[in-house]
């Protein structure tokens, strides 16, 4: 019996000194520093109102854990909006880890940062994005944006830039005339 006391003891010891030694992963939760608007204007590379209108799924990213990308249509701009439609990179965890999610049809106040690992927008809990209902605030200090209409960049109805849509029918009209020379000189040869 003391024998098996002793062997417990050692196994314990064992145990509770390999956990000591070689600990798990560390874990962070989500801390924000505070900022207020006109700081988060200047450090953040986007600023828009619009509405959600497509969520894409949940993908598991090389750095950032899950990522959920999702494309706004912009109303408003104050910076960095180059398309009426926006995608942004959003992480998906919970609150404990930045993340944050945004509702389909859904209207928000957006403050998104190019990420120098990939050079695409994000976003996450501390960017301090709201719901354009909560975003009076915010808004007034902002002041006046740009109105965003599909014009100001070129898009078309089914958000194609009227120089693709030129190519793509030049390449068609381009296509078409060689068949038909190619068919005109077959027939000469019989």
């Amino acid at each position: 019996m003391k024998r098996w006391l002793v062997m417990c003891m050692l196994v314990l010891l064992l145990v509770t000194s390999g956990l000591a030694l070689f600990p798990g992963e560390k874990v962070y939760a989500c801390s924000c520093v505070e900022s207020d608007v006109q700081e988060r204007l200047k450090t953040n590379t986007t600023v828009f109102t619009g509405e959600v209108v497509k969520k894409g799924r949940s993908q598991q990213s090389k750095h950032d854990g899950l990522l959920r990308e999702y494309t706004f249509d912009v109303d408003t701009a104050w910076k960095g909006v180059n398309a009426k439609k926006m995608k942004i990179l959003s992480s998906d965890g919970g609150s404990e880890s930045c993340g944050i999610q945004f509702e389909k049809n859904q209207s928000y106040l957006i403050y998104a940062y190019q990420y120098e690992v990939d050079h695409k927008l994000h976003t996450n809990l501390c960017s301090r994005n709201v719901p354009i209902e909560q975003a009076g605030d915010d808004l007034k200090l902002l002041g006046a944006g740009k109105v965003v209409s599909k014009e100001d960049f070129g898009e078309t109805n089914d958000g194609r830039s009227e120089y693709f849509q030129l190519v793509l029918y030049g390449g068609v009209i381009l296509l078409a005339a060689l068949t038909i020379v190619w068919v005109w000189r077959r027939k000469k040869r019989i």
